[in-house]
């Protein structure tokens, strides 16, 4: 495989990753780090980068799915539906008891940011550790 069939069809994921790299080491300098924004907007920006980087790597993987990654696919999914659960408590209990001086926007932007970023995460964990099949 020549390093042209390796980077086709990947192009506008790695323009994207390299758009966000640059707003990254623009936008970050100019947010005040005293202000409440300023880790909420940082955490959204570091899982989007985590997110397109977790597809990058599964691009592969995923264009011809076998039983084995099939498999794979349903269990992450089973497990980030529990893991979105529990974000969504851990926000509605910021937001219900008055715990944190980040706006209400912000907290629902980092929830959406780890719900779209635990079904990759836990693809490439599982992954990893399942066993390869034999043939």
């Amino acid at each position: 495989m020549n390093f042209k069939e390796v980077w086709r069809g990947r192009t506008f994921m790695l323009l994207g990753l390299l758009f966000l790299l640059f707003i990254l080491f623009k936008m970050v300098p100019l947010l005040d780090a005293g202000q409440p924004t300023f880790w909420p907007t940082l955490i959204f920006v570091v899982c989007i980068l985590m997110n397109m980087s977790c597809d990058i790597f599964l691009s592969p993987f995923l264009k011809k799915p076998d039983e084995r990654m099939k498999a794979i696919r349903s269990k992450a999914y089973f497990y980030s539906y529990f893991a979105t659960l529990i974000y969504m408590a851990a926000a509605a209990v910021l937001v219900l008891m008055e715990m944190t001086p980040i706006p209400l926007p912000l907290i629902f932007l980092d929830l959406i940011a780890f719900a779209c970023l635990t079904p990759n995460l836990l693809l490439i964990l599982f992954f990893k550790r399942s066993p390869k099949l034999s043939s």
